[in-house]
């Protein structure tokens, strides 16, 4: 290959691994949301109240039926804790999250077919000089 081939090929390379880099931080962005969003699912919490009021105490939303019948977290644990842990921001975390991930996924075979590609392009320069010879 001469130095031009040489240059693209060092560029498309180049940018082949920023582009991985971005996807693997925009999956890991949704990753952490989604860690988040499970943290707010599944561990019990508190609500504190003012000074010297001892807080209140609430179940998960995952795991709050003890008994045999099934009602609503609101019925289980009340309104206070139904509150606190409402499903709109839950919701809205993992709306947010879906683009970082679908974009991330994008970007980074992007950049993995593109260093794929370089490397075979490579491979192919080498074996055909060394076929020359």
């Amino acid at each position: 290959m001469n130095s031009l081939e040489q240059v693209y090929d060092r560029e498309f390379r180049v940018r082949g691994l920023r582009e991985q880099g971005w996807g693997r931080g925009l999956v890991g962005a949704a990753a952490l949301i989604w860690l988040w969003v499970a943290y707010l699912l599944v561990f019990p919490f508190s609500i504190e109240r003012s000074a010297g009021v001892k807080p209140i105490e609430c179940e998960s939303r995952a795991f709050h039926q003890d008994g045999r019948y099934k009602v609503s977290y609101q019925d289980d644990e009340g309104e206070r804790c139904n509150a606190e842990r409402d499903w709109g921001p839950i919701l809205a975390a993992l709306l947010l999250s879906l683009p970082l991930a679908t974009v991330g996924t994008a970007l980074y075979a992007s950049g993995t077919a593109a260093v794929r590609t370089s490397a075979y392009a490579t491979d192919m320069a080498r074996l055909k000089a060394t076929k020359e010879i």
